[in-house]
């Protein structure tokens, strides 16, 4: 059991290393239909649509991997939250580590 609580500990590490900064920097032009008055909108303030794009859709991508992750590994995590349950907290009773 003290395995599978490294296993998740190690997966959890693993997750929160991982950032949209190593997505490579090639750009791709593609076509995206927008509201008309938001676009003169957008202009009128001078907003960079490509960065505003690009910002919001690894921001989305983010979201759906930590989500995918966390399904992934919701027996994991579970199995771990049962473990400390039955056996408590290695610093219990040691004030905070």
């Amino acid at each position: 059991m003290t395995d599978l609580c490294d296993t998740i500990m190690r997966m959890i590490n693993a997750y929160g290393e991982c950032d949209m900064s190593s997505v490579s920097g090639t750009k791709k032009r593609t076509n995206v239909t927008l509201s008309a008055d938001l676009l003169e909108q957008a202009k009128a303030f001078g907003i960079n649509l490509s960065a505003t794009f690009d910002k919001a859709l690894g921001e989305a991508v983010k979201e759906k991997k930590r989500k995918l992750f966390l399904e992934e590994n919701q027996q994991a995590m579970d199995s771990c939250n049962a473990f400390t349950e039955d056996a408590g907290l290695f610093s219990k009773g040691r004030g905070v580590l």
